[in-house]
């Protein structure tokens, strides 16, 4: 398996914190690829206040080591994204002090009241907006999302952080997630990536779980099948 840099104490934390709220579960699930995985991400599970607060605020400690404050606005696509992108813009204000806008879309456009697809923030010709995503599968949202950002509404991209970088191939020889790096020209920062998270969770932590030899040798499995 790929060996990983040591993990930050934000992304030790963040491990931690997807085992306590059960977002990262271990077991046997079927993915909407197909694919028969021993590991599911599920941030649907940070679904209360103190969950989607703790969320944003391991978003913005990641953005601020990542990329400081390069940017106006923090954008959420819908559905997932529009509560982390109020949880960030949120976090980033109450733990550094910047005031960014938040906005999302609406899965259809809006044609009375204030109309239009984006609600929040408004998004003019050079605005810089950070996109934030839960986990890239097949990057479809994106695909989708940034030749609206920066095609129609002329923003410029300066950058996607997502939660967790699950490692897998995509449609060719690249994993999904440097499939939508390289096609859409963007630059992508995962809090973590499925390898730390197996290197963390291989020994004696502080999230309470260990991976036993029979899970670990099917994660290994599994990402010397579908893994990059």
């Amino acid at each position: 398996m790929t060996a990983s840099p040591p993990l930050t104490d934000n992304q030790c934390q963040f491990v931690d914190f997807m085992i306590e709220s059960q977002a990262l579960l271990f077991g046997d699930f079927k993915l909407k690829s197909g694919r028969q995985a021993p590991y599911f991400i599920n941030t649907g599970k940070f679904n209360d206040a103190k969950k989607i607060q703790a969320l944003g605020q391991f978003y913005a400690r990641h953005i601020e080591h990542t990329l400081k404050s390069d940017f106006d606005l923090v954008f959420g696509p819908a559905y997932k994204g529009i509560p982390l992108a109020v949880s960030v813009a949120q976090a980033l204000w109450v733990l550094f002090g910047k005031n960014k806008g938040f906005s999302f879309d609406r899965k259809e456009e809006k044609d009375h009241g204030d109309g239009g697809k984006i609600v929040g923030y408004p998004i003019k010709p050079g605005a810089r907006v950070l996109l934030v995503e839960d986990v890239i599968t097949a990057g479809t949202t994106l695909r989708q999302t940034v030749p609206y950002l920066v095609g129609e509404l002329g923003a410029k991209l300066t950058g996607v952080v997502i939660a967790v970088d699950r490692c897998e191939r995509g449609t060719g020889a690249l994993s999904a997630l440097d499939e939508a790096r390289t096609t859409l020209n963007i630059d992508i920062f995962p809090i973590v990536n499925v390898h730390q998270i197996v290197s963390y969770l291989s020994t004696n932590n502080t999230s309470g779980f260990v991976l036993d030899d029979d899970l670990h040798g099917r994660i290994s499995n599994y990402l010397e099948h579908y893994g990059v």
